[in-house]
């Protein structure tokens, strides 16, 4: 099973708008043709958080009709630029309420797919936070399937001081429970505008680069690195193996290079 996963689209109500001099809009246009071009049969595009920069309802409508094509093997999570309530709005039909959060939790062949609402509202750093871990607990009790994690906020240091004082704050409670079920192979992110894995016990753990502006990795303090934007294709095997790789879209029209 083929799942794709974009993140970190800063989409702004004005589609021509800029963040810091890239227009995202542009950028995610040129992501999804590319989708369309090499995966158009991938079984879900999940998304991981700030969808928008801007926090708006007209920007995640505008989001959806870029994604019309992919309904409903749409997921969509929160990052920190979203807006939960309009997010219910305007994805309410593939969105799963979790108390206050936007989750969702599935089946696909033979594996179990959970995904993470991170969001502290009026905060850039994320938490999975009590009620969340033990909805997490139920349903990897569901089944010992294999298992692949979305959320926003990456549950380990990545190597830049600003980032890593931005991330996921209770990671220590969330690796607390991950560690009993064996089951959970990969953890899939994003956040931190660039692509970066690293093994946690026995998970994989991946983020993936933004589809609009990309952040320089190891940087003191924010630094634009100028490498195009990408996307992550995960194909997950029946036996519990994973097999991944970040796509980059190098120009308009161009093909993508892995």
């Amino acid at each position: 099973m083929r799942i794709i996963q974009i993140t970190d689209c800063h989409l702004l109500a004005d589609p021509a708008a800029e963040l810091k001099g890239i227009c995202t809009r542009e950028r995610l246009v040129r992501v999804l043709d590319a989708l369309r071009e090499e995966l158009p049969q991938a079984e879900l595009l999940i998304v991981t958080g700030d969808l928008t920069h801007d926090e708006r309802a007209e920007t995640l409508q505008a989001l959806r009709e870029l994604l019309a094509d992919w309904l409903p093997r749409v997921r969509v999570l929160p990052g920190n630029h979203d807006d939960r309530g309009f997010m219910r709005q305007v994805f309410g039909d593939i969105i799963l309420p979790a108390g206050e959060r936007n989750v969702f939790a599935e089946f696909l062949g033979n594996w179990r797919l959970i995904g993470l609402d991170t969001q502290v509202p009026g905060a850039v750093g994320g938490e999975v936070g009590l009620a969340q871990l033990d909805w997490l607990e139920r349903q990897l009790e569901v089944s010992p399937r294999p298992t692949a994690l979305f959320l926003h906020h990456p549950p380990v240091l990545v190597g830049s001081p600003w980032l890593d004082r931005i991330g996921l704050a209770d990671a220590p409670a969330l690796w607390q429970l991950l560690v009993r079920f064996p089951q959970v192979r990969v953890v899939c992110t994003g956040h931190i505008h660039q692509e970066m894995a690293v093994h946690r016990g026995g998970a994989l753990v991946l983020s993936t680069p933004s589809t609009a502006v990309q952040f320089r990795p190891e940087s003191e303090s924010l630094e634009v690195d100028d490498v195009p934007p990408g996307y992550r294709i995960l194909e997950l095997e029946d036996d519990g193996s994973v097999r991944t790789r970040v796509m980059r879209v190098v120009a308009a029209g161009g093909p993508p290079a892995g």
